[in-house]
């Protein structure tokens, strides 16, 4: 076993505790953006993409489906953007509840969150959404009533997942 001088534990159990607290910070800083902006801004409701039955929608395998098109793509910005209030029929199953806008996010981080949510559970990946559209689409907004509208019309189009 060995034996440390008692004056140099504290300093070196310090040391250690602080190398440590380093590492795993800079770990955290240095992960993917978008994983972790998805999980800030929206997991907590869409409990991790897969929504609450009856209460909250899944997204994940749903929105990069519904972006395919460029109505769609359009929508998808409109609904993180402005929110949506009212029901909704997605896989099969109803929601009535409001999602909140998030446009107080920057367009960039926006679009990042877009990119992500949209890639999951895509067997080719997914759509891209980029800062330039999502300030394009600011430009115009709309209350939650006018994007669930824009949903039906989409709806009476081709059905959403």
């Amino acid at each position: 076993m060995i034996r440390l001088d008692p004056a140099i534990r504290l300093p070196l159990f310090i040391a250690i505790f602080l190398a440590i607290v380093f590492v795993v910070g800079h770990a955290w800083e240095n992960r993917e953006q978008a994983p972790r902006e998805y999980s800030n801004e929206c997991s907590i409701c869409h409990h991790g993409g897969h929504g609450q039955a009856r209460a909250v929608a899944p997204i994940f395998g749903r929105v990069g489906h519904i972006a395919l098109t460029p109505e769609g793509h359009r929508y998808i910005i409109h609904v993180l953007l402005n929110g949506l209030d009212g029901p909704i029929t997605a896989g099969g199953a109803s929601y009535n509840s409001s999602m909140p806008s998030f446009h107080r996010l920057p367009d960039d981080e926006i679009a990042r969150i877009l990119t992500f949510v949209g890639s999951q559970e895509m067997p080719a990946g997914g759509p891209t959404f980029t800062a330039a559209e999502i300030a394009e689409e600011r430009k115009h907004p709309l209350s939650p009533m006018e994007v669930l509208l824009e949903r039906q019309k989409l709806e009476q189009q081709t059905p959403l997942p």
